[in-house]
């Protein structure tokens, strides 16, 4: 398996999950044209990562901004990733907000209450 890396464009994020280190990058700004065709790939990344997880696995959002149907994925890569957690594995969801963001802060905890897992939330 290899290291899933998308450069950021003006409607996609920037992902960098390294399958190596288990560390999980999403930033920047989603609203893609075709939410499917992007976020598919990412959650089929993540379906197979979570097959064989590392160790310790940390998931970082840095979402400056995203849409109504980023939600979705979001959340679809949200719920697969859990799947991280069996056998033992760890798990780590960051959810980074810059500190003027409230709707970023309120986005996060909707998911970490919809998802029913804690996140760790991160100030910038």
């Amino acid at each position: 398996m290899a290291p899933l890396i998308l450069s950021p464009t003006e409607d996609t994020p920037e992902i960098s999950f390294d399958n190596t280190s288990g560390k999980l990058m999403m930033s920047g700004t989603s609203i893609p044209e075709n939410a499917r065709k992007f976020y598919d790939v990412v959650i089929d990344w993540i379906s197979q990562y979570a097959q064989s997880p590392c160790e310790s696995t940390s998931i970082n959002f840095k979402l400056k901004y995203f849409n109504t149907a980023s939600t979705k994925y979001l959340f679809d890569i949200m719920v697969v990733s859990k799947d991280i957690m069996k056998n033992g594995k760890t798990l780590v969801i960051n959810w980074f907000y810059m500190e003027d963001d409230e709707d970023m802060y309120e986005a996060g905890m909707g998911f970490s209450k919809m998802l029913r897992y804690p996140f760790n939330f991160v100030k910038y």
